[in-house]
This record gives C-alpha cells, sequence and structure tokens, in this order.
C-alpha cells in the first residue's frame, strides 16, 4: 500500500509538473511567436515603404523643358509647332507650366497686347487637351517664344 501512495503521490507530481512546464513552455514558444511576427511585421513594413518610395522615385518624371517660336505679330505658332505641343500637352497627365515671352512689338503696350493675345488663344487651344496647364509671363525669355515645362 505504501508503494502505491507513492506512486500516486508520484505521478501526481509528474503531472503538476508537467502542467507547470507545459505552461511555461506554452508561454515560451507564444512569446517567440510574437516576436516572429513583430520581426515579419517589421520586415514587411519596411518591404511596403520601399516599394512606396519606388512608385514615389517613379513618379517623379524629371523636368522636360520644350521652346516654341512665334513668326513676328503672329498670335498663334506655326502648324508643326501647334502639332507637337498638342503631342506633348495630350499626353502628359501632368502639370505642365507655359511661359510666354514678351513678343516684338513698336512700343512696351503693343508688346504686352501681342504677349495677352497669344497667351489667350493658347489657352483655349490647349484647355481641350489638359486643364492641368499654368501659363505665365516672363520677359527673361527670348522675344516671341514660350516654354514649355512638364513636371513642374
Amino acid at each position: 500500500m505504501k508503494q502505491t501512495s507513492l506512486y500516486c503521490i508520484f505521478i501526481m507530481i509528474i503531472f503538476i509538473c508537467t502542467g507547470c512546464v507545459s505552461t511555461s513552455i506554452y508561454e515560451s514558444l507564444a512569446l517567440i511567436e510574437q516576436e516572429d511576427n513583430v520581426e515579419n511585421n517589421k520586415t514587411v513594413n519596411k518591404r511596403v515603404l520601399t516599394s512606396i518610395h519606388a512608385l514615389l522615385i517613379s513618379k517623379k518624371v524629371a523636368e522636360q523643358h520644350h521652346t516654341f517660336t512665334y513668326k513676328v505679330n503672329n498670335t498663334e505658332l506655326n502648324y508643326n509647332d501647334k502639332t507637337k505641343l498638342t503631342s506633348l500637352v495630350a499626353k502628359q497627365n501632368q502639370n505642365i507650366t507655359i511661359t510666354i515671352a514678351l513678343a516684338k512689338g513698336t512700343n512696351k503696350l503693343d508688346q504686352l497686347a501681342l504677349s495677352m493675345t497669344r497667351a489667350k488663344v493658347l489657352r483655349l487651344y490647349i484647355s481641350h487637351f489638359n486643364n492641368k496647364v499654368t501659363i505665365k509671363f516672363s520677359p527673361k525669355l527670348s522675344t516671341d517664344t514660350i516654354n514649355l515645362v512638364i513636371g513642374a
């Protein structure tokens, strides 16, 4: 009887210890899994950030500059320049800035009036293709020219 009771006590101790040990092992494994998940989330976040950064870089296209010249006292560009301008503006879905230079004329008032007329005609022509166009006046450009900047 003593031997059976010793066996029972010994088995109970084993069950109690095994339960405690298994709980301890389970908690340790859970902590290790959490640490792995945190590390995986960090790597996923790094991957996502890297992807977002690459997309932003690819979206930022280097600025493209194109210069067009008006004939003296003309309010519109020649046909070849108009088609090139149209193709550039139509295919780009970005902000476009057009700077118009001072026109040649007899006095400043005539020069400004012709420049304003060119800007109005250009605005009417381009607005059919792209609404993200800004037209600015720039007296620093050489006379009778416009400068088209894509991606500004």
